[in-house]
């Protein structure tokens, strides 16, 4: 059995995004592995960044065969993102993608597992199972 949980942080952009480069930011998903405490187990998949007028989220899937390991993640990513220096270089990274940078302010200001319903987890899987992801498990 596989679980799924759908997570999103998310950045403020002050006073408004001119042109975001999407590639930078899909990366904080990606690195989230390399934090220190990372739960093993985990894997992380289908990033996606999701942007308005005034703001930036990267999206993304978090996939374990353990339901504890699923659920330590959790805590874990509730933990992380409040120790200043990981907050810091995040805002960063998002920095670096904004174009007219010195003009803006980048603050992160939520990280939050987000609802899905069934039907998303299922697909979250179906699309995870697919894409071969499951042979390295």
């Amino acid at each position: 059995m596989l679980y799924a949980h759908k997570y999103a942080v998310h950045f403020d952009i002050l006073p408004e995004i001119s042109y975001l480069d999407q590639e930078v930011p899909v990366l904080i998903a990606d690195l989230l592995p390399l934090f220190h405490g990372f739960p093993e187990a985990v894997w992380i998949s289908q990033q996606r960044v999701d942007e308005g007028l005034d703001f930036s989220r990267v999206i993304f899937w978090a996939f374990s065969e353990s339901p504890e390991a699923i659920k330590t993640f959790g805590i874990w990513f509730q933990a992380v993102f409040r120790e200043a220096p990981v907050a810091e270089t995040l805002e960063r990274l998002v920095l670096c993608a904004l174009e007219a940078a010195e003009e803006i302010e980048v603050a992160l200001t939520d990280w939050t597992r987000l609802h899905a319903t069934e039907a998303e987890i299922a697909e979250a899987i179906r699309v995870f199972t697919r894409d071969g992801k499951t042979e390295s498990l």
